[in-house]
């Protein structure tokens, strides 16, 4: 039912009597590294000072891992159950409620969670968050189809004598358009390139930022990730440059010439 595991290799912890293992979200807050003496109490107000043998992943809540044999060794007392974590055998809704409600009418017990219930929740915040982020990636995307747009309209309304002078030295229009269109399509790949790495710290930054106490995000970017950062820029820059091509068709070489700077 529980995994302990180290967070960078993955590796599988078992609980020894040499110290205890707590979760990385807390180990973070109280800066505990493995081989650090935490001071750990408990609900009677009992401190004792153990050693952090491991820091496993973990994601909701925080959790302090320890044997049987290590707690009764360090606490001088017998371990009393005071929690039970029960796995069902693929119950439907329905059952886990009807089991739920059966053991509540039990004097011994106190209160019953279904990690069911727990799950669903966090989906549905997590489904309210993507509709955050197609806002964000859809802003982004119009942000530089703009910035691109605006760009290639500066470059040429600059350049508008030196482009009709092109024209009459005989250059076709599509010589014209890769004249231009060319410093386009090398500051968009840099663009992409720069944005690709500051993108992967800025992912860092904005998830440390969202988290909570009680809540790790995985800061993770997956390869699709880059592909379709990449190709959604792209998309943009051809259809700007699409529009590029017919606004250099509509130049007016006799009058951009005649035009004083």
């Amino acid at each position: 039912m529980i995994k302990l595991r180290d967070v960078k290799t993955k590796e599988p912890f078992t609980l020894s009597e040499e110290g205890i293992i707590i979760t990385d979200k807390l180990a973070e807050l109280i800066n505990a590294k493995v081989g650090d003496m935490i001071t750990v109490t408990t609900a009677d107000d009992i401190e004792k000072e153990i050693k952090v043998v491991g820091i496993t992943e973990n994601y909701i809540s925080h959790y302090v891992y320890m044997s049987k044999a290590l707690y009764q060794q360090v606490f001088g007392e017998n371990y009393h159950t005071n929690v039970l974590l029960i796995q069902d055998n693929n119950l439907n809704e329905e059952q886990e409620e009807a089991v739920m409600q059966e053991m509540v009418a039990q004097n011994e017990v106190l209160t019953v969670t279904l990690t069911t219930t727990t799950m669903k929740t966090l989906d549905d915040t997590m489904s309210s968050l993507n509709y955050v982020v197609v806002v964000l990636i859809v802003s982004a995307g119009l942000l530089a189809f703009v910035v691109l747009y605006n760009l290639s309209n500066i470059n040429i309304g600059e350049r508008i004598r030196e482009l009709a002078t092109i024209k009459v030295l005989g250059f076709y229009d599509r010589e014209v358009y890769d004249y231009v269109t060319r410093e386009t399509v090398i500051l968009t790949i840099i663009g992409i390139v720069l944005g690709l790495v500051a993108g992967y710290f800025l992912n860092f930054y904005i998830l440390g930022t969202c988290e909570i106490n009680i809540l790790r995000f995985e800061k993770v970017i997956h390869p699709i990730s880059y592909l379709y950062a990449t190709l959604i820029t792209l998309v943009f820059s051809i259809i700007v440059n699409i529009v590029t091509y017919f606004a250099l068709k509509k130049i007016d070489m006799i009058g951009s010439l005649k035009s004083v700077e």
